[in-house]
């Protein structure tokens, strides 16, 4: 049963405010010196926000590709965690979610763009009526926007207009090989999240008595 709309609006607006509050602490700590933009978690919770805010000024309706834009950003959203909790929190030089310097903006930024904010956000986008035709490229169309972020940091990079701010994307510090191997991991990863996201989407919103 398709849950009722005012309880999607609470949830977006719970995940537009956590995602917003998140980029301006981001903005506002002074640990990191990498420009935020460069960041994916930043860029996704820009590109998330956005589309969540949207969405409360103009109403659900956007059409496929606004669709499919919302889709990847909740795909972005839900990756930038997953790396932090599984690669980059581990190797850290705390081993933990928090750099020993970090200031009180950073350890906020972190908690709410990698803990607090991906709830609401694939919770809102599970709840909401699927009005996407279903595809088998559907997942493929979903992953645009990590795919969009390599190509244009690692453009910046590759030009020495900006530094990689993932280590593990830089064939300088791992060589070729490994970023390569990294890449189509992510890769794998992303598309097996867009399915994921995809699927569990279509089965929430199927209407009661409807076969798979």
């Amino acid at each position: 049963m398709t849950p009722p709309r005012d309880g999607a609006t609470w949830l977006a607006a719970l995940a537009a405010t956590l995602l917003t509050t998140g980029v301006i602490c981001q903005f506002l700590q002074h640990t990191d010196p990498t420009p935020p933009l460069l960041y994916f978690t930043v860029d996704s919770a820009v590109l998330a926000a956005a589309v969540q805010i949207r969405r409360l000024v103009h109403g659900p309706g956007s059409g496929p590709w606004g669709e499919r834009l919302r889709g990847s950003a909740v795909v972005g959203v839900v990756l930038s965690s997953l790396v932090h909790l599984t690669v980059i929190a581990p190797s850290s030089p705390s081993g933990g979610w928090f750099g020993p310097h970090d200031d009180l903006w950073a350890r906020t930024a972190t908690l709410l763009l990698h803990g607090a904010a991906p709830v609401p956000v694939v919770a809102e986008f599970l709840v909401s009526p699927c009005r996407l035709t279903p595809a088998r490229h559907e997942p493929a169309l979903l992953a645009w926007w990590p795919a969009a972020y390599l190509a244009v940091v690692g453009t910046l990079a590759w030009s020495d207009a900006a530094t990689m701010p993932y280590l593990f994307l830089s064939p300088s510090r791992f060589g070729t090989g490994p970023v390569i191997a990294t890449i189509a991991a992510l890769s794998a990863t992303v598309l097996a999240l867009a399915a994921a996201l995809t699927a569990a989407r279509r089965r929430l919103g199927r209407p009661p008595g409807a076969h798979a």
